[in-house]
């Protein structure tokens, strides 16, 4: 409204009224109007684009800021790519490196499977059904087409292990031994891999098994107690203590 008045009082000045031709003051009046009018309309377009030059200028700066935001993430995106590429080309080689170790892998297992067996077949005779059941057992895995070679490989490291296991300590058991044509029923002390020894129940009589030839040979009656004290410490019914069993005679 301002910029319109200083709009009239210019129209004035230079447009001075002299009563000079036709025109009567309300012409000219309407002329001052007019030109405020128009003057007014196209303050209102500087306005409005003023208005809108500060939106445009607000988006470009939104603009700048998004470019950025988006060339910050092409980079970040392109290490990305990167370690990604070397991953796979990491996996890719591992793949090759697994073909190249199944190879050798499968018939390596069936090998141990097999050394096993005869390890077990010369090994102390203890636990017979459940050792053998397990060489089974490994043998019906390694002939599975379906199971994978992973798997394969994790039960017979198993087995290994529990055989290892029984090398490292005593273990207590009950069976029937068949001597002479007689039935007894005995406890076995079985020490390690190193000796297997019975004792009858009544504790009367005690022996071992003899690796040389698979059977079983008494032992003088004065090991009895000492075999007893063994089988009592295996159920914790009495501490630890030292024992004298004949290891010697009983190697093969």
């Amino acid at each position: 409204m301002l910029k319109g008045l200083v709009f009239f009082i210019t129209f004035l000045f230079f447009f001075p009224f002299t009563g000079q031709g036709k025109e009567t003051p309300q012409k000219l009046i309407n002329s001052m109007e007019g030109a405020v009018k128009e003057a007014q309309k196209v303050q209102g377009e500087v306005d409005a684009w003023a208005v809108e030059r500060e939106k445009l200028l607000s988006e470009i700066l939104e603009l700048k800021n998004l470019k950025r935001w988006y060339t910050h993430q092409q980079k970040k995106y392109e290490g990305y790519i990167q370690k990604q590429r070397k991953v796979i080309a990491e996996l890719k080689r591992q793949r090759e490196e697994a073909k190249k170790i199944n190879i050798f892998l499968e018939p390596y297992l069936d090998d141990t499977v097999k050394r096993l067996e005869e390890f077990i077949a010369s090994d102390l005779s203890f636990l017979p059904e459940e050792r053998q059941k397990r060489l089974a057992f490994l043998k019906n895995s390694l002939d599975d087409y379906h199971l994978e070679l992973s798997e394969k490989l994790r039960r017979v490291l198993e087995a290994l292990q529990v055989e290892a296991e029984y090398g490292r300590g005593i273990e207590k058991n009950e069976a029937v031994l068949s001597q002479d044509n007689e039935s007894t029923q005995v406890y076995l002390l079985r020490v390690g891999r190193v000796a297997l020894f019975y004792l009858t129940l009544d504790g009367k009589k005690c022996g071992y098994l003899d690796r040389s030839s698979n059977t079983w040979r008494e032992l003088p009656a004065s090991f009895n107690s000492e075999i007893s004290k063994a089988l009592d410490m295996i159920e914790r019914r009495r501490a630890y203590e030292l024992v004298e069993l004949p290891l010697r005679r009983v190697q093969p």
